[in-house]
């Protein structure tokens, strides 16, 4: 049996798990996913890709039948190119990294952490403190935290957050009950009602057909003045147009953006996220799609991966499923 890592980050992974992968496994590994020598060949007779991403336009790849993703999103894989019966799997293990994300935001959002230390550390200001009786900045204790997809982040972030005396509402595709500490999900069709009601939205919800767009100009009105949005979701989620008006006019009152519209690319590997300058309000936190990025989270996720691999070579049950092509 044959296992192709295909791209820099399988290649990562096959590094991090190649001890645990199933003995006599043939693995080979290109960390260039477009090499035109080299892809025919190895795509030819793989039984497994390892990778974030399968294009239409790369070679035919007969006999796949597991496509494990390095990633949680699957978004990436053209599966109409795919062979028939292929079962394609994601990995996790990034839920706990993202959701200390999205609480150390939160926090420093409502405490304007960066702003008050910026200005202190630069211009030696004591504007913001009481020693000036300057205006008290937020605590996140009393607030409420809205919390768009209630999935496997949003259920850690809901749990993280609970502690620090929010109130917690959450919004989700399909039904789900509430957990300990959240106060009521509601159907994405009610979404408005709960964003009414949000100091901080945190953005967690999968990337779709019902869901690209879903924060657009009008849901961003619905907000209350003054509040914050935290986006660990996908760019798209958002419009990015109607989210930086919103912020440079000052109606909401701030973000943190981790996910973006654009990306790097070969030719420009320092791409902005926008188009528009995000990065110079004052009011946004902005970072380069990393809240997950942390060194528990590769060790958890390699071993998710091996584990997937190993199964299938032994004939076992899947996990992580997404479909089956």
């Amino acid at each position: 049996m044959k296992a192709l890592f295909l791209g820099n980050v399988a290649a990562d992974t096959y590094a991090g798990i190649k001890d645990e992968l199933p003995a006599g496994l043939d693995c080979v590994i290109l960390d260039d996913p477009v090499d035109p020598a080299l892809l025919p060949e190895a795509a030819s007779d793989a039984d497994i890709l390892v990778s974030n991403r399968w294009f239409a336009e790369f070679p035919p790849a007969p006999k796949l039948r597991l496509v494990q993703s390095v990633a949680t999103g699957v978004d990436l894989f053209d599966l109409p190119s795919l062979p028939k019966g292929c079962a394609v799997c994601n990995s996790f293990g990034h839920e706990t990294a993202i959701a200390e994300f999205v609480v150390m935001a939160m926090l420093a959002l409502h405490h304007r952490f960066f702003q008050i230390a910026g200005e202190f550390r630069e211009q030696g200001s004591w504007a913001s403190s009481w020693v000036q009786s300057g205006t008290p900045h937020g605590e996140v204790r009393g607030s409420t935290l809205g919390i768009v997809g209630y999935g496997r982040v949003g259920q850690e972030v809901a749990r993280r957050a609970a502690p620090f005396g929010c109130r917690i509402l959450a919004a989700n595709r399909s039904p789900r009950e509430p957990d300990a500490g959240v106060e009521r999900v509601y159907p994405l069709a009610e979404l408005d009602q709960m964003l009414a009601l949000c100091d901080t939205v945190a953005v967690c919800t999968a990337l779709g057909p019902e869901t690209a767009g879903l924060i657009d100009a009008d849901r961003l009105a619905a907000m209350k003045p003054g509040a914050f949005l935290i986006n660990i979701a996908r760019g798209p989620v958002i419009d990015e147009d109607a989210l930086y008006a919103a912020l440079s006019s000052g109606r909401l009152g701030g973000a943190a953006i981790d996910v973006w519209w654009q990306y790097p690319s070969p030719d420009d590997p320092n791409r902005r996220g926008s188009r528009h300058p995000f990065h110079e309000l004052p009011n946004v936190i902005v970072t380069p799609h990393n809240s997950g990025w942390t060194s528990g989270m590769v060790r958890r996720r390699w071993d998710e991966i091996a584990d997937n691999v190993a199964r299938f070579v032994r004939g076992d049950s899947l996990i992580n499923l997404v479909v089956t092509t």
